[in-house]
């Protein structure tokens, strides 16, 4: 994980009980960096087919106290995320947690109070005392911290001091991270949409250190695309996948080309021209799908996949 800033730092939190915040725009792999964090706290292979090794609360306006410590619903009881991680031992995802209504939110005070402390014990929906396992531990994300309301991030709320106290001195600011990203995506798709995100920074005067884009270009947009770009190549070389089937072409099948264009189609007509026209975006499109650069998919895929190069 040498490609994550404060990986390392993270582990640390983990390992001695602080709370850990990672804060940043939205698609920069806050989540993902949870869940790398879970695997690697536990000594773990990613999908090693055994049992998640974290919980995650995802966050919203309808997010209820259910959700966290559990309570009636109408197929029964149903046990809340907080306490099966704080029960079996488990790493707390709390996925956007400023969006959590305040009253809501406030739940977690006393559990994160404790996060430290050996056989803690909280009380679930059905107020049994449920006592903390020695490996429980929590990673909250957010597009901010929750200081105060965000005019950019309209969904979320300001969240009580006391709360976000319990991460204080583990908050980590999680940007964008060009060599992470090219660790993850294919070498062609990386450079173009690195070079869409460095000229939409650059027309919108920002750098890389910008904490809010007009537009953005992020890790998950980049792997949405990749998705299509794979299924595409796939059928085209036709070269057998991981499962060892072939893919046909299919008249009308989505495309990379659809993707950049949907990615475009949102943005300003005047700056997506300039960025289209300042990247190159047409001699990419012609060429991606040419000999040299199927060849490289080719072999890449297979590397990726532990495949016999075609």
């Amino acid at each position: 994980m040498n490609q994550i800033p404060s990986f390392r730092k993270i582990l640390d939190d983990m390992s001695v009980g602080n709370n850990v915040f990672l804060k940043g725009i939205a698609g920069t792999g806050k989540t993902t960096l949870g869940e790398k964090v879970a695997y690697a706290h536990f000594g773990r292979r990613e999908n090693d087919k055994k049992e998640l090794p974290f919980v995650i609360i995802t966050c919203n306006q309808y997010t209820s106290p259910i959700d966290i410590k559990g309570g009636q619903t109408m197929y029964g009881y149903k046990e809340g995320g907080l306490i099966e991680a704080w029960r079996d031992g488990k790493i707390l995802i709390i996925d956007e947690m400023p969006k959590l209504d305040p009253n809501t939110a406030g739940l977690l005070n006393d559990p994160l109070a404790k996060s430290a402390k050996e056989r803690a014990v909280i009380f679930n929906g059905l107020n049994e005392p449920i006592e903390k396992h020695p490996d429980f531990g929590c990673i909250a994300t957010g597009n901010v911290i929750g200081k105060a309301i965000s005019s950019t991030y309209v969904g979320n709320n300001k969240q009580d001091s006391s709360l976000l106290d319990r991460f204080s001195g583990s908050i980590y600011e999680i940007g964008f991270n060009e060599k992470l990203e090219r660790s993850l995506v294919y070498p062609p798709l990386a450079d173009i949409c690195i070079k869409i995100r460095n000229s939409i920074l650059k027309y919108e005067g920002k750098d890389n250190t910008a904490t809010d884009m007009e537009d953005i270009m992020t890790l998950r947009t980049m792997l949405n695309f990749q998705r299509i770009y794979i299924l595409e190549m796939l059928r085209n070389t036709g070269i057998k996948d991981a499962a060892g089937h072939t893919l046909r072409v299919v008249q009308g099948g989505k495309t990379l080309k659809d993707c950049i264009a949907s990615y475009f189609l949102v943005m300003n007509k005047e700056k997506a021209d300039h960025i289209q026209k300042e990247v190159n975006i047409e001699e990419f499109l012609n060429r991606y799908k040419g000999a040299e650069m199927m060849q490289g998919f080719i072999e890449e895929y297979s590397r990726r996949n532990g495949l016999i190069a075609a």
